[in-house]
């Protein structure tokens, strides 16, 4: 047998450092007696194994700095010790600058506390009984998500739903390796299934290569631990080797984004972990700068952005949104939001159910003079094609769903392409390679199988459709003798204006009320939009646009144990005592602001880290500006004044800068007319590259204060019309 990733000297010190963090109290068991110890011992010698030198290393400096055991210690003297730890004071770790190992075991601990207990930690449920949260339930009713409503069941395990989870919707791709078709697509995600199926029922043929596996996309349901974003198994077959480097500026040397939000690698891509908000754009957000200067003066453009129109209107893009509404099934409330764009047809479904919490925003937001909405939804409401009404279980944004109620591309457009016989699906096939004539049209790819072995796929069109740093790296790593810079690079414009979503919730906790948030999907949300894009006067102001503010549910205890008050400590009695009583009694207002582009946020290649396969990884080169902060802190007042009418009793925000990877990353390929300042057109065409396009979020000019999924779609549906279009002509 192996030996274990800890001595038995190593062990008892972690042991006592767990102990310390989250230590027994009069009504709650401490960590160990929870299984957070024997949940990291086990996973350092499996998932976490790469952490094992970093934890041993830790736990000797531990006893050493305490004079022969930590364990042993005086408390006074492992209280110091801890708090050098998390300060990133702690001698004899020089990798434990700004406190990142701290960050690192009170992640694991956390998981090991309140993870379900297929994974060897929360022992019979401990963590979980201790915060009231049951657990893997397939679903509730309405009435458990009223104010105060009690949940008296049981807690369960994942383990016990395994064969109801594990069920495929549908075939798995397979057959003999694809040589060539009318259009290949890299990347098997949303973008590259509406697409293909955009194509195929016009008698495009097409190829559409993955890198990662096959799957159903039931996957990883109603597991916290395996989904989230700090393990992403999701990422595991790709996304987790390549994931991108941040810096705030230029000249600074730039770190991993580790604990940034994950990307999914596998059939399906992140349509599979979506939270599933189907917002159309508002009609201003395409003439955002026209419309902006028209109102305010050319003076009110921040200095260094680079805001810019979109090449189409809304117009051009609504019955491709219409069309991807009625593929996807979206459930919304016809006429609730006083500011949504035309539409020709309602929502396929009502909107998701109102749960306590949505309605006591909805009453302290019309006190402010706001007009509250059910954010549409790409969850079914009743039955539709084939799919199950949502059951409002705890585990939506992130996971598969196990009754196929949220729409991902394997329960919707992948079946329905297939089925027609002109799509070949490629799983597990990594493309490195653009391949290009003499002339330099891209006519074909280059990928990497399972085994390693390189082979070719040619194409009259080849399109890009992976994440935002994928595509942007694809195009900056090809290169021939016309494109010295990379594909689609000749003016310089791959990698800029890239723009990230900031996540600056405002969070409200009510001593003497229960939400029972942990029930219902994210997106069964009650928002406000009068506060976006320019929907309230901005001339008194010293900012432009806004943002939408929201009352979310599914607040999942691994992670919302590390949601605390800046007067909170991230360990000891403080902590454990804040949590266990708070869990249940949080609101949060998330706040989607408009962040602009500007010219010092890009993304290139990094020169000092690169992938499994050896390749730079993306760099992203990114922070907040003036104009931002104060939109911001505009929003976190008005989101705080909301919390006050709804009776909370503490408030608190978060920092305006939360980081970048948010899964609404746009920008470095952006589309327009002027080839100097764009990468492609309106349609994806890369203008300096024929043969070549680039779809999904790469391509955005701005971020609208709204998801950008279902523009993506109606996005990639266009481009799919028009190549059809140019294919018979």
């Amino acid at each position: 047998m192996p030996s274990p990733a800890l001595a038995p000297s190593q062990a008892r010190a972690l042991a006592a450092l767990l102990d310390r963090m989250f230590p027994a109290g009069a009504n709650h068991p401490g960590a160990g007696e929870i299984g957070a110890t024997a949940y990291i011992a086990a996973a350092l010698d499996g998932p976490y194994r790469g952490d094992a030198v970093t934890y041993r290393a830790l736990l000797d400096v531990l006893d050493g700095e305490a004079g022969g055991a930590f364990a042993d210690a005086p408390q006074s003297r492992q209280l110091a010790l801890i708090t050098a730890l998390e300060a990133g004071t702690l001698p004899g770790l020089p990798a434990n600058q700004d406190g990142a190992v701290f960050d690192l075991v009170w992640r694991h601990l956390r998981e090991g506390l309140f993870g379900d207990p297929v994974h060897g930690g929360n022992r019979d449920f401990r963590g979980w009984s201790a915060i009231g949260f049951p657990g893997a339930q397939t679903g509730y009713g309405q009435a458990a998500q009223a104010l105060d409503h009690p949940i008296d069941l049981p807690p369960v395990s994942v383990a016990t739903q395994r064969a109801r989870l594990a069920s495929p919707p549908w075939t798995q791709p397979g057959g003999p390796r694809p040589l060539g078709a009318d259009v290949v697509i890299v990347g098997g995600g949303a973008v590259g299934g509406f697409l293909a199926h955009a194509l195929v029922r016009r008698g495009v043929r097409v190829v559409i290569l993955e890198a990662g596996p096959a799957r159903s996309g039931r996957e990883r349901a109603m597991d916290e631990v395996l989904s989230t974003a700090f393990r992403n198994e999701g990422g595991a077959a790709k996304f987790n080797q390549e994931i991108p480097t941040w810096r705030t500026g230029a000249g600074m040397r730039a770190t991993r984004a580790r604990r940034s939000q994950g990307l999914e690698t596998a059939l399906g891509g992140n349509s599979v972990a979506w939270g599933a908000v189907a917002m159309r754009f508002y009609e201003q957000d395409f003439r955002v700068r026209s419309a902006t200067i028209a109102r305010y003066g050319e003076g009110r453009i921040p200095a260094g952005s680079t805001l810019a129109d979109w090449p189409l209107a809304y117009a051009d893009l609504a019955p491709f949104y219409t069309e991807a509404e009625q593929l996807l099934g979206v459930s919304g409330q016809d006429g609730a939001n006083p500011f949504e764009p035309p539409r020709d047809t309602a929502y396929a479904m009502p909107a998701l159910r109102s749960s306590g919490l949505g309605l006591l925003f909805g009453q302290a937001a019309r006190k402010e003079g706001y007009h509250p909405f059910p954010l549409p939804a790409a969850i079914a409401t009743t039955a539709y094609r084939g799919r199950s009404a949502c059951t409002y279980c705890s585990f939506c944004s992130r996971f598969g769903c196990h009754v196929d109620a949220k729409a991902s591309a394997q329960n919707t457009v992948l079946p329905e392409a297939m089925a027609t016989g002109r799509l070949r699906i490629a799983t597990n096939a990594r493309v490195d390679q653009i391949v290009t004539d003499e002339s330099g049209r891209a006519v074909g790819v280059c990928y990497r199988d399972a085994d390693g072995d390189t082979h070719m796929v040619q194409g009259g069109t080849i399109v890009l459709a992976t994440n935002t740093f994928e595509n942007v790296r694809l195009l900056l790593l090809n290169k021939d003798r016309r494109h010295a810079r990379g594909l689609g690079n000749e003016t310089g414009q791959v990698g800029r204006h890239y723009i990230t979503r900031q996540q600056p919730s405002v969070y409200g906790v009510f001593d003497e009320l229960r939400f029972n948030r942990f029930i219902g999907p994210t997106a069964q949300a009650m928002a406000i939009a009068d506060l976006s894009s320019d929907h309230f006067d901005h001339s008194q102001l010293d900012f432009i646009l806004g943002g939408r503010v929201a009352a979310f549910n599914q607040y999942l205890p691994v992670e919302a144990s590390g949601v605390l008050p800046p007067d909170v400590p991230r360990w000891g009695e403080a902590w454990r005592a804040f949590f266990t009583h708070a869990y249940n009694r949080t609101a949060m207002l998330f706040i989607d602001p408009e962040i602009l582009p500007y010219d010092t946020n890009a993304i290139d290649l990094d020169p000092d880290t690169v992938d499994d396969l050896g390749r730079p990884v993306a760099r992203i080169t990114f922070d907040i500006h003036d104009n931002e902060r104060r939109l911001m802190g505009y929003l976190q007042t008005r989101a705080a004044r909301i919390l006050e009418h709804m009776g909370a009793s503490r408030i608190w925000c978060r920092p305006h800068l939360t980081g970048a990877i948010s899964t609404h990353d746009v920008g470095g390929t952006r589309m327009g007319v002027d080839v100097a300042g764009s990468v492609v057109d309106s349609f994806g065409q890369v203008h300096d590259t024929p043969g070549l396009m680039v779809l999904g979020g790469s391509t955005f000019v701005s971020l609208p204060a709204v998801n950008p999924a279902l523009s993506i779609l109606a996005l990639a549906l266009r481009a799919g019309a028009h190549i059809a279009g140019a294919s018979r002509a």
